[in-house]
């Protein structure tokens, strides 16, 4: 009797090693030069491949991928290649030729899953497995430079560098003989490796190979006499453009004005010009970068006996950029101003507000702060975070305010008003922060400078958030990609006619609105991210519809990795699915999309619903259900502006 029990025990758990085995296996991880890449689906092993979700890994290589519902296979493209494979079917098509495949793409959790290895190699990239981490190593294939060139781009004479995929490239120039070296990581596959120009702008550029391991090429470009430079590169980081320019604006005077209590520089440029400014210390220096500008042969004036500076440098930093430097005294508070063409620098002692004031009146609270002399101000909003504030360079807190550094208003309006010092180094900003309980206009009764700084509040409907915010729609695919296809039905016009009606709804709202697409016309991903940038947008959402198995349903929200851009996926999601009645998906965070990755402002992409799924796609068609989805996006937008996001 004991050996039975003995040998009972013995063979269940011997049944249970493998289970122990299994569980305590580490999850495959995916590295692609060298960054971890995140899944909603986990990699699987089958026959001893490793399948991975086809669109994470392509649109990390750089590729696009597209879903045939209808013949139920998936298209990964890239500019120089198409690679088809269908589900459950060891043979693929690469650029039309046929490749027998270990095993066939599969279809796990709604997400297509591929051999990863010949997707890769495929695409151009590297790939060993380390066994010990259960990870697999992907790497890019180096880049190549395939073409140098001269054209004029916007106006300007440009050396256009391109590459077979994303360059890397870092820039020196070498001051003594005009010459500029721009270091492209990558090899130079092109015979097409010099340019004689000789014009106002450039003289020549030729390109060669520096190193072997790791492959460098190097541009040389011998500059004409005043002419001044500018390097980037194209949105898919294929381009590098060199544009050239000569200075049609410089620094013409400085002059210098020593009051009793005040010492101001002032500075004329040709035209006006932007500027950037910042303070270093030991030893105290305010640093004033104005830009795309030349310097003259100006005579510096002698710096006059004062309180505040010893004295200024001025020098060409960069080719677009002349620097100011002013050497300070003790502590001294500087405040930067410009008029048209006139940058006004005053240095001063620090002053002090001494009282602020709420006058309510029904619908409007006037705003009063009053300081100890006149003050140059800055008032600026923050829509998400219901707030106001009036920022004060170099003032102090008076006497009448240092214990009351939170204001109680509660009159329907003001919620409470708080002051709060910013500091820099030695010097400050007093930041006057008024909270709101409702949206507001706001009217300037003073202007600067002023010992009285004055405004009204008045409040405005719920919808003020959108006045004037630049937002892009970006009804995705369009002209030869059509999307997804079921039937008749392609997704490129269902996410066109949902955009076009959230235009009006938005503009209607006070909205101004940039459509990436307003016909049946294809737009680059990248092109796209690049208008909305282009624009400093302060919203981007792209429109778009699913397709998986036919019992996948609802919407979801895509976004990259960042905190506002989630916050703007959990409004749109939560609005969308209110208005529509869909099954909500939640939201998903996808690193690989590219007109949300590339994107600077807050962005989304929506993917309203399934055209695979029947009881989803009577709905999508219907012009009142297009209706309820565009109205969805605004309130999204909307709740997301005002902060209304749990």
């Amino acid at each position: 009797m004991h050996k039975k029990i003995f040998f009972a025990t013995l063979f269940l758990l011997i049944l249970s090693i493998p289970v122990l085995c299994m569980a305590s296996a580490k999850p495959i991880e995916i590295y692609i030069n060298g960054e971890k890449i995140e899944s909603d689906v986990a990699p699987i092993i089958v026959n001893d491949r490793t399948l991975a979700p086809v669109r994470v890994i392509s649109e990390n290589l750089g590729a696009e991928v597209y879903w045939d519902n209808d013949n139920r296979q998936v298209q990964i493209i890239t500019s120089s290649k198409t690679i088809i494979l269908k589900i459950d079917d060891v043979k693929a098509l690469v650029n039309g030729q046929e490749v027998v495949l270990d095993v066939p793409a599969k279809i796990v959790n709604d997400r297509t899953l591929v051999p990863l290895r010949f997707l890769s190699e495929s695409l151009g990239a590297d790939v060993s497995w380390d066994n010990d981490l259960r990870r697999v190593i992907i790497n890019r294939a180096d880049a190549k430079v395939v073409d140098l060139a001269y054209e004029v781009i916007e106006g300007k004479p440009t050396v256009v560098i391109t590459g077979d995929s994303p360059l890397e490239y870092s820039a020196v120039e070498i001051q003594d003989d005009r010459r500029l070296a721009i270091d492209v990581k990558g090899r130079l596959d092109t015979q097409n490796n010099a340019l004689y120009v000789y014009d106002s702008c450039l003289e020549k550029a030729i390109a060669g190979e520096i190193s072997i391991e790791p492959p460098i090429t190097r541009i040389v470009l011998e500059l004409s006499s005043n002419a001044a430079y500018k390097t980037y590169s194209s949105p898919d980081k294929k381009s590098i453009f060199v544009s050239f320019t000569y200075f049609d604006n410089i620094l013409e005077d400085l002059t210098f004005e020593n009051k009793k209590r005040q010492f101001i520089a002032e500075i004329t440029t040709t035209n006006a010009a932007n500027a950037d400014y910042f303070f270093l210390s030991n030893p105290d220096r305010l640093v004033l970068d104005i830009k795309n500008i030349g310097l003259s042969e100006i005579d510096i004036p002698h710096v006059p006996d004062n309180n505040f500076v010893k004295d200024v440098r001025i020098g060409q930093f960069a080719d677009d950029t002349v620097r100011v430097v002013f050497d300070l005294k003790n502590d001294t508070s500087y405040q930067v101003f410009q008029a048209d063409n006139v940058f006004s620098v005053v240095f001063s002692q620090p002053f002090t507000i001494e009282d602020v004031k709420v006058t309510s009146q029904g619908d409007v609270s006037l705003v009063e702060i009053l300081s100890s002399d006149e003050v140059f101000y800055e008032l600026k909003d923050d829509t998400y975070k219901k707030q106001l504030k009036v920022i004060v360079p170099g003032a102090a807190i008076g006497k009448n305010l240092l214990d009351r550094n939170v204001i109680k208003i509660a009159d329907g309006i003001i919620d409470y008003i708080e002051l709060a010092k910013v500091k820099d180094a030695k010097t400050y900003n007093l930041e006057i922060v008024i909270n709101l309980s409702s949206f507001v206009s706001c009217e300037m009764l003073s202007s600067s400078p002023t010992s009285n700084v004055k405004f009204a509040l008045h409040k405005s409907s719920s919808l003020l958030p959108l006045s004037n915010k630049l937002i892009v729609i970006d009804p995705g695919h369009g002209g030869s990609d059509p999307g997804a296809i079921v039937g008749s039905v392609k997704e490129k016009d269902l996410n066109l006619d949902i955009a076009l009606k959230l235009k009006s709804l938005l503009e209607s709202n006070g909205a101004k609105v940039f459509m990436t697409r307003e016909d049946d016309t294809f737009v680059n991903l990248y092109a796209r991210a690049g208008m909305a940038n282009e624009i400093n947008a302060d919203l981007f959402i792209s429109i778009h519809h699913n397709s998986a198995t036919s019992s996948a349903t609802g919407t979801e929200t895509l976004y990259y990795p960042d905190p506002q851009k989630k916050l703007l996926a959990q409004a749109l999601q939560k609005a969308i699915v209110s208005h529509t009645g869909f099954h909500n998906r939640g939201i998903v965070e996808r690193p690989g999309i590219v007109v949300t990755r590339e994107t600077k402002m807050p962005s989304a992409l929506v993917e309203v619903g399934f055209l695979t799924n029947s009881n989803d796609l009577a709905l999508i068609v219907t012009d009142e259900f297009k209706q309820k989805v565009a109205q969805g996006i605004l309130q999204g937008i909307v709740d997301y502006l005002c902060g209304s996001v749990n």
